[in-house]
């Protein structure tokens, strides 16, 4: 049996799957978790438990790396790479008779600071669908490509480029991306917190520094999404601003048609998740997120069968 209220829970277990309430033992599956409540203990990778600091300071921290199965009461449970970001997982949990994978975010292409996602068969998958078939999602090198002319244009116009994008995630990979491209960039304190984080654990991001408006000559700010009217870019007077989001800007950000957007994800799309789920051919799928509705009709036409988990119920699961 499984139940689903604010998270995903094996009943039968003490374990959870991201759950939002306080718990006595939850998976974390990434570091970006929204709507956290620590719980008594938490299995994670340790990329994950570093990135989340202070948030489970009073948990149990049950740090597993990629790859290492381990025995949790009568179930197998191993974790590996799901691709969406540093340290995120899926779980995969071994009952003997069936296997059960909860996927958590995922990522199907190459991200320059996670490791690829790894494609497990099983006979239960739990899936997020956060993108809808509507989510035209450009490559990550066509974003880069039209992003880096926004750049040069700047430069080119004495104006410092200015660029919002989540401080956790997406962000260390516009980092990398333009650190690797030999940009000097400036880094927002909060930005630059983490993408210490992301360093300790060896990956190199070039030539970054943490923000100072009164140093920033040739450099690229990053700046944390929200953060367009913060004191930072106030400071700096000849300036072009870019915000960085699968969505408009508009919803969000400002009004300011004066800012560029661009479209960057650590997300699988809606045709990337098809393909995923016909790679694991699971016998049943579990599904969650906004568009779930309509990926399972998508799905149930291919053959799977789906079971929506949109509200808490109990299911018969496993």
């Amino acid at each position: 049996m499984i139940e689903y209220k604010d998270g995903i829970h094996l009943k039968g277990t003490g374990l959870w799957f991201d759950s939002k309430k306080k718990t006595d033992l939850t998976f974390i599956s990434s570091a970006d978790i929204e709507k956290f409540t620590a719980p008594e203990k938490i299995i994670a990778t340790p990329e994950t438990i570093k990135l989340l600091g202070n948030k489970v300071r009073r948990a149990v921290l049950l740090s597993c790396p990629y790859n290492r199965p381990f025995t949790l009461g009568n179930l197998q449970v191993e974790l590996i790479p799901s691709g969406h970001m540093l340290g995120s997982a899926q779980m995969v949990v071994d009952k003997g008779d069936k296997t059960l994978i909860y996927a958590g975010d995922i990522y199907t292409g190459e991200l320059p600071s996670a490791k690829p996602l790894n494609v497990r068969a099983c006979d239960v998958l739990v899936l997020k669908c956060c993108n809808g078939p509507d989510s035209m999602l450009p490559s990550i090198k066509k974003s880069l490509e039209n992003l880096i002319l926004f750049i040069e244009k700047s430069f080119s116009s004495d104006a410092i480029p200015i660029i919002l994008v989540s401080p956790l995630g997406i962000g260390q990979d516009l980092i990398k991306l333009l650190g690797d491209k030999g940009y000097k960039l400036a880094l927002h304190p909060s930005t630059h917190q983490v993408t210490k984080v992301y360093e300790s654990f060896g990956i190199n991001f070039g030539d970054y520094e943490q923000l100072n408006p009164a140093n920033i000559e040739n450099r690229v700010v990053i700046i944390p999404n929200g953060q367009i009217d913060s004191d930072e870019i106030k400071k700096i007077n000849d300036k072009r601003i870019a915000i960085i989001t699968e969505k408009n800007w508009k919803d969000k950000t400002s009004d300011d048609d004066s800012v560029t957007n661009f479209k960057f994800s650590s997300n699988a799309g809606y045709e990337d998740l098809i393909k995923y789920v016909d790679q694991v051919r699971p016998i049943k799928v579990y599904l969650i997120d906004k568009y779930a509705n309509v990926f399972a009709k998508t799905l149930e036409s291919k053959g799977y069968e789906t079971i929506v988990l949109e509200k808490p119920t109990q299911l018969n699961l496993l």
